[in-house]
């Protein structure tokens, strides 16, 4: 059985994904994090390969993959409630680096990276994973800076249009926080054929199944985050 950690405020969402017989993790509710992104996967954790690094103040959730045997390890940092002090791990892993904004990642997540020879990459925006989406592996984004640093590196990926991506609270969410993989298949939240760049994203996406979780604008959650 897969297990997902993803908010799960959005019931019809996580209730889809249930059905087809994922485990899934429910992100916390964080109180001093602003209200569009306090239930944010993204923002609370960040796997990289069998190690789940996890906001000290998420203390349910460090239970809950603790009780399925999940390596995991605590933040030193808190977290704050405006940027940057808000993306201590939100950061993107693939193939050996990892990209995020450097000066605002957790010391934990820096130490592991030197320890275990991972090159970190440094992008001006902080929400990296929020802004990026891996998928077949190749990338999707809709920030230029990323999109740079991911091809001076070598990655194949596609940038696609800002915004056609609801979030409430703020102008627009990103595609990291509205898709996932698993080995067949893609996730959107929403019904990608409305994205003006569907057909970029379709090709990235290859032979996978393409599974729409509802029939509106792709919304992001907080993306998923794959154990």
């Amino acid at each position: 059985m897969n297990s997902i950690i993803m908010s799960t405020e959005k019931y019809e969402l996580s209730a889809v994904l249930m059905e087809m017989g994922f485990d899934i993790i429910p992100s916390e509710y964080i109180g001093c994090m602003l209200p569009f992104e306090a239930r944010h996967a993204d923002m609370q954790c960040l796997r990289i390969n069998d190690t789940v690094f996890v906001l000290n103040e998420c203390h349910q959730l460090i239970e809950d993959l603790k009780s399925r045997n999940t390596h995991t390890v605590k933040t030193k940092g808190s977290i704050g409630r405006r940027y940057p002090n808000n993306v201590l791990l939100n950061a993107v892993y693939f193939h050996n680096r990892l990209y995020c904004k450097e000066s605002a990642l957790d010391c934990t997540v820096k130490d592991y990276c030197i320890q275990n020879d991972i090159e970190i990459i440094n992008v001006n925006q902080g929400y990296t994973k929020c802004s990026t989406a891996i998928i077949n592996d190749r990338f999707i984004t809709s920030d230029r800076g990323i999109f740079q640093a991911m091809r001076k590196s070598g990655e194949e990926g596609a940038l696609i249009s800002p915004g056609h991506i609801r979030l409430d609270g703020v102008d627009y969410g990103f595609i990291g926080g509205a898709c996932f993989e698993d080995e067949k298949n893609v996730f959107f939240t929403g019904d990608i054929k409305i994205h003006p760049d569907y057909d970029i994203i379709k090709s990235i996406c290859g032979n996978k199944n393409i599974i729409c979780m509802s029939d509106d604008i792709m919304y992001d959650i907080g993306g998923f985050v794959s154990l």
